[in-house]
């Protein structure tokens, strides 16, 4: 059974490249992934689970790099029903610690009479590349 669940564990990280958890335990953004040069994907809390809710099939670019960190910018959107999403994500590589700090900004603009919500979450890297 132990091996099942060490496989496992270890299938599950090899898909992600870099992966952040928020310092805020209890938002509901508690994780976002990045799989270099192919997606972002972006986990929220649906009950007591954490769920991949949105992927998208970029990643962000390099806007900056000096003074011994490297900061990489990407907005993108989504839309159904409910509300229009716009996330604005950027993470930055500083390579004396070799570690990444993250930050997302989440604008929902609601379809319906509810007022716009604006939610800003820091993240910290969970394994370095």
């Amino acid at each position: 059974m132990k091996t099942i669940i060490i496989a496992f564990l270890f299938c599950w990280n090899a898909s992600a490249q870099l992966q952040f958890w928020n310092t805020n335990a209890t938002s509901n953004m508690p994780l976002f992934e990045v799989k270099w040069g192919e997606k972002t994907t972006i986990h929220t809390k649906v009950g007591y689970e954490v769920k991949p809710t949105y992927v998208f099939n970029q990643t962000a670019q390099q806007v900056f790099n000096g003074d011994g960190k490297t900061k990489y910018k990407m907005t993108v959107q989504t839309t159904d029903k409910i509300a229009k999403r716009t996330f604005e994500m950027s993470y930055t590589h500083y390579r004396q610690t070799n570690s990444y700090l993250g930050y997302i900004k989440a604008t929902y603009v609601y379809h319906d009479k509810r007022p716009t919500k604006v939610l800003e979450e820091i993240f910290k890297s969970v394994k370095n590349p």
